[in-house]
């Protein structure tokens, strides 16, 4: 018996391993698939074409990092969706019909919203996905998958946009806003989502661009916005490109914690990639360095690597890269490919946040007393606050 304990130890590990290998050789060609711009490696047909390619497990990679419809659409572009088994093909292209359909129910109802925050003096700054619903973006947008419209409108009058979409007939998502105080909305960089009554569309309104007061701070010093009219007349702004790059980089790696977690979102990811190859020739990376508090410069240059590593997006000449560069590569892959490594992550990504946590917890039962009543009543009805 303890001799072939070994044995079965030195079997549990090479299974694991060949898992492993298996999941990161899907995430290279899933990437490879993606990459921006025309030029792919001379190998891709051949490796779609491969009868050992595991459609199954590539498909429900995609599906998980949202880029099933980025998927076909890119294959689409490089002329190589048709080296694709017939079901793949179709259930690619019927996600990305499915997609494109939600979309064009986002845009009509942009459109209505737009306008009706017009009719107030309002016009409103597209933000993140909403930006993908307007003409002349990047190539692919169309296919990107939104979760919902942000939109930015003027502090002042939050109030008054909100009632606008309530006459609309959006309504307040129910997380026990009667427990809180005004002062808690004025901390939050935006609103209750708003949730419209028959279609898939949740609404943001954002008072800020950035969670971070200091990171948003730093953003909207050099913000410029195009006027942008729909068909329909309804009329609102866009960020320029890097104030988008920026806010891609900071929403991802920061507000939603992904540097700690080591978590690689591919449909963030591929927007920052596309946008950085569709405006490769005109950005100024000192201008955006200023635009970064100093201790986010780091994760700029981190973060272009993989996009550069990912979806082949060129590196700028001008931009210093991070130190630490090949270690985040290599632990990201290595998060992605390997589930126990995400648990620890996710978990090491936990714990580094009760200090604070801890220190907060006083100051928010003086200055908050609301929060904990709806923290425990959202704990209760299975809500994320």
């Amino acid at each position: 018996m303890s001799l072939a304990l070994p044995a079965v130890i030195r079997q549990f590990w090479h299974d694991r391993s060949a898992s492993a290998r298996h999941r990161a050789k899907n995430l290279s060609l899933l990437c490879e698939c993606l990459s921006v711009g025309d030029a792919y490696a001379t190998d891709l047909p051949e490796r779609l074409a491969a009868a050992t390619v595991d459609w199954r497990g590539l498909t429900w990679l995609a599906g998980c990092c949202l880029v099933t419809p980025s998927l076909a659409g890119a294959l689409q572009r490089k002329g190589l969706f048709d080296l694709l088994p017939e079901e793949v093909q179709d259930y690619l292209h019927t996600l990305q019909s499915l997609n494109r359909e939600r979309n064009q129910t986002l845009r009509e109802q942009l459109v209505i919203i737009a306008g009706a925050l017009n009719r107030i003096g309002i016009q409103p700054v597209l933000l993140k996905g909403a930006i993908t619903l307007t003409s002349g973006q990047y190539r692919g947008a169309e296919d990107r998958v939104i979760g919902d419209l942000d939109l930015l409108v003027p502090d002042l009058l939050m109030e008054a946009a909100t009632e606008a979409l309530i006459c609309l007939g959006y309504r307040l998502e129910d997380k026990g806003s009667q427990w809180l105080l005004p002062s808690h909305f004025q901390q939050q960089h935006h609103g209750f989502p708003l949730i419209h009554p028959e279609l898939p569309v949740k609404v943001e309104l954002h008072r800020r661009i950035q969670s971070h007061q200091g990171d948003d701070a730093r953003l909207c010093q050099q913000l410029i916005t195009v006027p942008f009219s729909f068909d329909e007349g309804s009329t609102a702004l866009i960020p320029d490109v890097a104030t988008r790059l920026l806010h891609n980089m900071l929403h991802c790696q920061i507000s939603d914690g992904q540097r700690l977690k080591k978590a690689l979102n591919l449909r963030q990811l591929l927007e920052f990639a596309a946008l950085a190859q569709h405006q490769t020739t005109s950005l100024d990376t000192r201008s955006l360095l200023n635009r970064l508090r100093p201790q986010r410069q780091a994760i700029l240059a981190e973060y272009w690597a993989q996009a550069e590593h990912w979806f082949r997006t060129p590196y700028p000449d001008t931009l210093l890269r991070s130190a630490h560069q090949a270690r985040q590569l290599w632990l990201l892959e290595w998060v992605a490919t390997q589930p126990g490594w995400h648990r620890l992550f996710t978990c090491f990504d936990w714990l580094s946040h009760i200090p604070a946590r801890l220190s907060n917890l006083f100051i928010k039962l003086w200055l908050m007393p609301g929060y904990f009543p709806v923290k425990i009543r959202a704990v209760l009805k299975g809500q994320s606050f």
